[in-house]
């Protein structure tokens, strides 16, 4: 659906932000008691109603990811879920309903959408034009410590596991596992990245979220045997594998890093 001047009315982030409010809803209308019929038709009419309104309005998605408000959908849904499974797992303080839970298990997933989607939007609208491109692994030293951690929660989960007899809940030995299976993926993958006007834009291999950081978010740019590293104040730093970054993209990220002075936080 377009608009005259070809403006598309409803597009991939409206559509995951109008399924998430519709979920909401029947969330809301399970806890109150609501009958089957009224939570349909609640959940189609929010769910149009907030595509409809939010749709053809890309810079609102610039505004949100600008913010780093994209993953708040993910954690709102997030943190009442994993609560309720420790509450009932531990102390069988509450009855987890199936009826609760998978509303809340797909509102995480749909949030999840709603953030690679409006990132996209994001990352092409604010990035500008590009100054290089190429794709790098991970230095040495940060796959060091990914294969680390990987031994540390290794070791948790048969921890984890042992303790699942003794009653602690095997939500941690879950975690354990998942934290195994993403860290192995993750040391495998490489990253395309992109030196752009505005900031450094990048996808990792195998996946489809497009990530995008302002330049000024960068405290610094320095360069070790093994690794071009952008510095980051509170977040992990960005670091890649020296020898697969070109000339271009050095001069490129070393200028704009230059440039926009590390104003970041003040």
């Amino acid at each position: 659906m377009s608009s005259p001047d070809g403006q598309s009315y409803v597009d991939g982030p409206s559509m995951a932000a109008g399924v998430y409010v519709g979920l909401l809803g029947y969330l809301a209308g399970t806890v109150a008691g609501v009958d089957g019929t009224g939570l349909s038709v609640g959940f189609w009419l929010l769910a149009v109603a907030v595509a409809l309104s939010l749709g053809g309005r890309p810079d609102l998605w610039v505004a949100f990811g600008r913010r780093r408000l994209l993953a708040v959908p993910v954690f709102a849904a997030m943190v009442p879920g994993v609560g309720l499974i420790l509450l009932d797992e531990t102390l069988g303080a509450v009855d987890v309903s199936l009826s609760v839970l998978f509303p809340l298990i797909g509102l995480m997933g749909v949030g999840l959408a709603l953030w690679i989607l409006g990132n996209r939007v994001y990352a092409e609208r604010a990035a500008g034009d590009v100054r290089a491109r190429w794709v790098a692994n991970r230095d040495p030293r940060r796959r060091r410590w990914m294969h680390v951690g990987t031994v540390g929660l290794a070791v948790g989960s048969v921890g984890a596991f042992a303790a699942t007899h003794h009653g602690v809940p095997s939500f941690f030995l879950s975690g354990a596992v998942a934290g195994i299976v993403i860290l192995q993926i993750s040391v495998r993958r490489h990253r395309t990245y992109e030196a752009c006007e505005h900031g450094l834009r990048y996808i990792e291999s195998g996946t489809v979220a497009t990530s995008f950081c302002p330049w000024e978010r960068f405290d610094g740019y320095r360069e070790t045997d093994g690794a071009v590293v952008l510095e980051r104040r509170w977040r992990l730093d960005e670091r890649m594998a020296a020898d697969e970054v070109p000339a271009d993209a050095r001069d490129a990220m070393r200028t704009a890093v230059d440039r926009s002075g590390s104003s970041y936080g003040r």
